[in-house]
């Protein structure tokens, strides 16, 4: 769903001005830990405007925090963990706003990188029946 007139660009003839960014990711189950160390260190995304990318980060860097936080129990499904805090005030503040310019299209792009041998979006595709995934891109604020 989106509010969006025009598919990958804003309908108002007026500057938009990206001040902040936030991940929110959400995993449960059995393989929660390791589908949120998985993404924190092979997910990177990606904001382009236009052709041209203006900011690329790893996962860990567009809090709803700033990396994992959160406490885990004996079993995974026990545990309770978040990319960082949960906090109104855990977010990724830009030291310089990002300019969206009149009607440029703009995207983001989510990329998986291996690290080692081990393939973290392997992991999340073959997950177990009980495990639940939600992956929203960065969002402006």
């Amino acid at each position: 769903m989106t509010n969006l007139q025009v598919a990958g660009q804003l309908a108002s003839d007026q500057t938009f001005i990206i001040l902040a960014l936030r991940c929110w990711l959400y995993f449960r189950g059995t393989n929660l830990v390791t589908n949120y160390y998985g993404a924190a260190s092979q997910l990177y995304f990606t904001l382009n405007l236009g052709d041209k990318p203006a900011f690329a980060a790893p996962c860990w860097y567009f809090p709803a925090g700033g990396g994992i936080w959160g406490a885990t129990g004996n079993t995974g499904t026990g545990s309770l963990l978040n990319l960082g805090e949960a906090s109104q005030a855990a977010i990724l503040k830009l030291g310089r706003p990002i300019m969206v310019p009149v009607r440029q299209n703009f995207s983001v792009t989510a990329a998986w990188y291996t690290v080692g041998s081990t393939n973290a979006l392997t992991t999340l595709n073959s997950a177990a029946t009980e495990d639940q995934k939600v992956n929203l891109a960065p969002l402006a604020a």
